[in-house]
C-alpha cells in the first residue's frame, strides 16, 4: 500500500540562471562633442553597483539606490564621462520549470496519470534596463519592464484503457 501512494513518481526540471547584461549610464548632457549622449562620471562606482530593490518612500522599483545614485555626476566640459560602456550589468536571470507526474495502475487493464506543469516555479522576477540617463528625472527607476513570466501551474490527468 505503502509503494502504492509514494512509489510511481516522475519528476523532471529545466533550471536556468545568466548573468545580466551590461548596460551604459550616459549623462545626457553634450560636453564634448555634438553628441548628446555622452558617459557619465561616477566617483566610487564599481562594476557590481546596483540591484532591483523598491525604494520604501515611492514603492517604485530602482535599479540604483540613493547613496549609488548621488555617486553618478555630469562630467567637465571637454570630458566623456569615467563610467566605460557597457560598465553596469543589469539583475541576473532566474528560471525553473518543472513537471510532476504520479501514475497509478488501478486494475490491470486501467491507468491513469495525474501531471502538474508548473513554469518559473519560484515565481523569481527579472527586470529589465533601469532609465540609464543620469539627467532624466527617472534615473535609476525600473519601470514597468518585467522580462520573466509569472508562475504558471497546469494540472492534468490522463486515463488509459
Amino acid at each position: 500500500m505503502m509503494n502504492y501512494a509514494i512509489g510511481g513518481w516522475r519528476m523532471a526540471g529545466i533550471f536556468t540562471l545568466t548573468s545580466g547584461r551590461p548596460f551604459t549610464v550616459f549623462s545626457g548632457q553634450n560636453t564634448a562633442t555634438n553628441v548628446i549622449n555622452s558617459l557619465a562620471d561616477c566617483n566610487g562606482c564599481t562594476r557590481k553597483d546596483g540591484a532591483a530593490l523598491t525604494d520604501p518612500g515611492t514603492g517604485f522599483v530602482f535599479y540604483f539606490d540613493q547613496s549609488q545614485r548621488s555617486k553618478f555626476s555630469i562630467p567637465d566640459a571637454g570630458s566623456i564621462g569615467n563610467t566605460a560602456r557597457n560598465f553596469f550589468e543589469s539583475s541576473r536571470f532566474v528560471n525553473f520549470d518543472a513537471s510532476f507526474a504520479k501514475n497509478l495502475k488501478l486494475t490491470e487493464k486501467y491507468n491513469l496519470e495525474i501531471r502538474a506543469d508548473v513554469t518559473n516555479l519560484t515565481n523569481t522576477p527579472t527586470f529589465g534596463f533601469p532609465t540609464t540617463t543620469f539627467t532624466a528625472a527617472t534615473f535609476g527607476r525600473i519601470r514597468d519592464t518585467v522580462l520573466s513570466s509569472s508562475r504558471k501551474i497546469q494540472l492534468g490527468a490522463r486515463f488509459s484503457f
